[in-house]
C-alpha cells in the first residue's frame, strides 16, 4: 500500500530500516504539541516517550502500522494507525501522531498522510476511523479532518490531555 505523487511518497514502516527516520518525525510531533504553539498550553502525551525508545513497538503487530511520508527518500511526515473496538461494537481504525515537517506542509502531504490511514482501514475491514485531537494545538489538522468528512463524536478513548476533542468518520 504504496501512495506515490510527483511530490513525495508514502508507505508503511520497514523495520528496523525506518526506526530512526520515524523516531526524528514522531519526536517533531511530540515536541510541537508540548512547545503548543497556537495556544493549548504543554500538550504532553503519557507514555510518548517510552514509546519512542520502545520502536517499532505495536507498529510492527498486524494490526498496526505506521505510514511515512517521504520526500526523495527524506522523512517528511507520518501518521500512526491501529485497530480497536469502540464500545458500540464498530471494528475501527484509530488515526494517531499525524505530522508534517513544517517545512513540507502546503502539499496535500497531511491529506495524502490521512488519505493513506484510511485506505489502510478499508484494507482491514474497519467500518470507521476515529482519532483524538487538540484542535488548539494542531488547527489546520482539525480543519482536515472534517473537511474530509470526521464528525465530532463523544469520547471513545481514555486519553487525559486538556481540551481533546473525538472524532469519527464511517467507512461503511
Amino acid at each position: 500500500m504504496t501512495v506515490k505523487t510527483a511530490e513525495f511518497e508514502i508507505a508503511p514502516a520497514r523495520w528496523p530500516k525506518d526506526t530512526e527516520q520515524a523516531r526524528a518525525l514522531l519526536t517533531n510531533y511530540g515536541e510541537y504539541l508540548v512547545s503548543s504553539p497556537s495556544g493549548a498550553a504543554g500538550v504532553c502525551i503519557p507514555g510518548y516517550e517510552a514509546e519512542l525508545r520502545g520502536l517499532p513497538g505495536k507498529y510492527v503487530e498486524k494490526e498496526a502500522d505506521l505510514l511515512l511520508a517521504r520526500v526523495k527518500g527524506e522523512g517528511a511526515g507520518c501518521v500512526a494507525i491501529t485497530r480497536r473496538v469502540l464500545t458500540d461494537g464498530t471494528d475501527a481504525a484509530e488515526m494517531k501522531r499525524l505530522w508534517v515537517e513544517p517545512r513540507f506542509r502546503g502539499h496535500g502531504m497531511g491529506r495524502g498522510l490521512v488519505g493513506s490511514a484510511i485506505d489502510w482501514a478499508r484494507a482491514h475491514g474497519c467500518g470507521a476511523v476515529v482519532l483524538d485531537t487538540v484542535n488548539e494545538a494542531m488547527p489546520e489538522a482539525a480543519e482536515l479532518y472534517r473537511s474530509l468528512g470526521f464528525e465530532e463524536i463523544t469520547r471513545f478513548n481514555e486519553n487525559p490531555v486538556p481540551g481533546v476533542r473525538f472524532y469519527k468518520l464511517m467507512l461503511r
